[in-house]
């Protein structure tokens, strides 16, 4: 193993690790938070909507995420190209450096089936007397929500949000497919001439490693932080 080829990588690799947590923050954030709208839509039992994600939800979890990817950065650039065409519109326009924005829709759609459930589970773990009792101090629902319910239902979640995160963390590798230049892509990149992937992969683990590790403990601290709602404090 060449250890110098190792120690030229790692600064080399640095200026990929922002489009991989780019990726990885941008689905986190659009995947929970249609996460938590699936999960609402699905307790409440809203017609119409609440059959339509409960199949949207199963079929999310079972196919794989390279397929959904593959999906969306074809499919995508496809439809508005098309559209664009029957519009009288340029036609390469709707071709650009958007794989990035790709990859963040693929992974924001099947995050969001996964997250969903977590929600489900945690708002199920609230009792209904809660909702109850800050509808009779005058709370609105939407006021029983954010200062009663979604700060006790965050803390229950956020240990299997963690475990979504860095599950995130890991799947940003296959933006790659996408043609995106994240820590796997640029890798590549970098082995290829000299055919040295031993290391590559070396140096990717390790990447890899250091950073589901600070993410994993970030939420442990966060969760440590936030575990008063765990008592049921109404925030004012």
């Amino acid at each position: 193993m060449d250890f110098n080829f190792i120690l030229e990588m790692i600064p080399a690799l640095l200026p990929a690790v922002k489009n991989t947590l780019l990726i990885t923050f941008a689905s986190a954030i659009f995947g929970w938070v249609f996460g938590i709208v699936i999960a609402l839509i699905r307790i409440h039992k809203v017609k119409g909507l609440s059959p339509f994600f409960t199949v949207y939800v199963s079929f999310m979890r079972s196919v794989p995420l390279v397929i959904i990817m593959f999906f969306i950065y074809y499919a995508v650039p496809t439809v508005i190209a098309i559209y664009r065409y029957e519009h009288g519109l340029d036609v390469s326009a709707a071709v650009g450096n958007t794989n990035v924005i790709y990859s963040i829709i693929a992974m924001s759609l099947s995050e969001a089936a996964f997250a969903s459930e977590v929600f489900r589970s945690s708002l199920g773990a609230i009792s209904h007397d809660q909702m109850e009792a800050a509808k009779s101090v005058g709370m609105t629902t939407i006021q029983s929500y954010f200062r009663v319910i979604f700060p006790q239902a965050i803390v229950i979640a956020i240990p299997n949000l963690g475990g979504l995160f860095v599950g995130l963390l890991k799947n940003s590798t296959l933006a790659y497919y996408a043609s995106v230049v994240e820590i796997t892509g640029m890798a590549y990149t970098l082995a290829s001439p000299s055919y040295q992937f031993l290391e590559a992969f070396f140096v990717i683990a390790l990447l890899y490693e250091a950073l589901s590790f600070s993410f994993s403990q970030l939420f442990i601290a966060i969760e440590r932080n936030v575990g008063k709602y765990k008592k049921g404090i109404v925030l004012k």
